[in-house]
């Protein structure tokens, strides 16, 4: 049962992120940097523990929620400084999810997500509602990728691990399912823009 939950709580913040992430930050800001929180901190409890992407640990689930609660409440106490929060959010979240596929675990991992964060903040100055759309296609994907694994796990396609050995049906999914995201956002921009500006 854990197992499913673990998977099936990546699954919704992994849609959430990819379909609606632009939206999301307009709408209810919170939430938003909710969902990133929950992708990082997932992350980085993978990196923490060496534990392979989509694989269930509670050190993992721990820190997905830690870093949901965190983001939350940086939304509200950090407001001035929150497109620099949310590029750091995404370049770390996608700046994981790339180093996982790569198999770069423990420091190398980590020292990835950081530099991924500190472009992320500096490219959200310069291109935020872009950034923020094409950032959260490919770390929504990779997210929803994950928990799709954890239902079927003799399903390497879903397995975003077996990039590193050359497996190229993941990496092909990851690639599909994120410019699908990215075309959905892009259509909405204009109308979510005028909206919850």
């Amino acid at each position: 049962p854990m197992i499913l939950l673990h998977g099936a709580l990546l699954i919704v913040s992994g849609v959430a992120i990819m379909t609606f992430g632009l939206y999301l930050f307009y709408l209810f800001l919170p939430l938003f940097y909710f969902f990133f929180g929950l992708g990082v901190g997932y992350e980085l409890g993978s990196f923490l523990t060496s534990a392979p992407a989509g694989e269930m640990s509670l050190v993992k689930l721990i820190f997905a929620c830690g870093g949901g609660v965190l983001f939350a409440l940086g939304a509200y106490f950090l407001e001035p400084i929150r497109r620099i929060l949310i590029g750091i959010g995404l370049g770390s979240l996608l700046g994981g999810l790339v180093a996982n596929a790569l198999g770069l675990a423990g420091v190398f991992g980590i020292v990835i997500m950081i530099i991924a964060a500190a472009i992320g903040a500096g490219l959200t100055l310069a291109v935020f509602d872009r950034f923020i759309i094409i950032a959260s296609a490919f770390g929504g994907a990779g997210l929803a990728m994950d928990g799709t694994h954890q239902f079927f796990r003799s399903l390497d396609i879903f397995d975003r691990a077996t990039i590193v050995d050359g497996a190229i049906a993941p990496a092909v999914i990851w690639m599909i399912l994120s410019a699908i995201a990215v075309v959905w956002q892009f259509m909405n921009i204009e109308r979510w823009r005028s909206r919850h500006r």
